[in-house]
């Protein structure tokens, strides 16, 4: 998929000044697939032109879809990846409409969040196989894919990072298996909590931090790759509230869907969209 021509502009506009341009979006929350549970996790899916998101409605975490025209309701993705008794969700798809998803394995009879695969049959979205060269006895989980599938990003609080959640990183060898994952390095992953990847482009990465300042709680920041270093991260202020403000997904458009606990929502994190104006 190319990049949609606002968000080229601003992307090149990053790398040549290091500085995300002051742009106005119309912010409004997406009161169709909302509720007084949580929702969070957005992620776009080319196949079906609709957003999956994931929902804890039901009690248990599961992904739903939803157009986002509103011209249709919202609807419990069929397939396999859902599951009635263990919680599944933080899906993220590329261009091809797979990708990755999070569920429990167990290690030393304890449950960890990890990384799956997920297949496709039709609009199903189906469970596939754990990423190895990843999980293990820690959490992880809320993993992003780039648009051409050459790169994955993932929270963790594995040895190695800088305290609380870091933000890592891995690469796809030419056999299709994973690298190790590489720690984003203290010019990204604050001494707090850095949280819910999610790419623009390979090189073009938006996450949520509650460690950098900014307007309060997490705020959504986006880092370029540049000569082969991740630069210094910058808040998207035209989206960012003095609530928490994490989970972005990028349309086509330029907009931006993403989840915040500001008000106007009905009940803990609520998805909002940001339309550039």
């Amino acid at each position: 998929m190319q990049l949609n021509r606002s968000l080229s502009v601003l992307i090149a506009s990053i790398v040549a000044s290091h500085a995300v341009p002051a742009q106005d979006y119309d912010v409004r929350p997406l009161t169709h697939c909302n509720s007084p549970r949580a929702e969070y996790a957005p992620t776009y899916d080319v196949l079906t032109s609709s957003i999956i998101f994931t929902s804890e409605v039901s009690g248990t975490a599961a992904i739903y879809r939803v157009r986002v025209d509103e011209s249709s309701g919202i609807e419990r993705v069929a397939g396999t990846f859902n599951d009635l008794r263990h919680h599944r969700g933080y899906v993220t798809l590329d261009t091809s409409g797979n990708g990755l998803g999070v569920a429990y394995f167990m290690y030393d009879d304890q449950a960890y969040a990890g990384l799956t695969t997920i297949t496709r049959y039709g609009n199903d979205i189906n469970r596939g196989t754990p990423i190895d060269a990843v999980n293990g006895p820690m959490y992880i989980s809320q993993p992003a894919i780039a648009p051409d599938g050459s790169r994955m990003a993932f929270v963790s609080t594995r040895d190695g990072g800088r305290g609380g959640m870091d933000v890592w990183v891995c690469d796809r060898r030419d056999d299709f298996t994973w690298s190790e994952p590489v720690n984003l390095g203290r010019s990204i992953n604050s001494d707090r909590d850095d949280i819910s990847p999610c790419f623009a482009s390979a090189d073009t990465l938006v996450f949520a931090s509650n460690g950098f300042g900014g307007k309060g709680g997490f705020d959504i920041m986006m880092t370029v790759l540049r000569d082969g270093v991740w630069q210094e991260p910058l808040p998207i202020d035209g989206i960012n509230s003095e609530y928490d403000d994490s989970d972005c997904a990028i349309l086509r458009d330029g907009s931006y869907i993403f989840a915040s606990t500001r008000p106007g929502g009905r009940g803990g994190y609520d998805l909002w969209i940001a339309r550039p104006k």
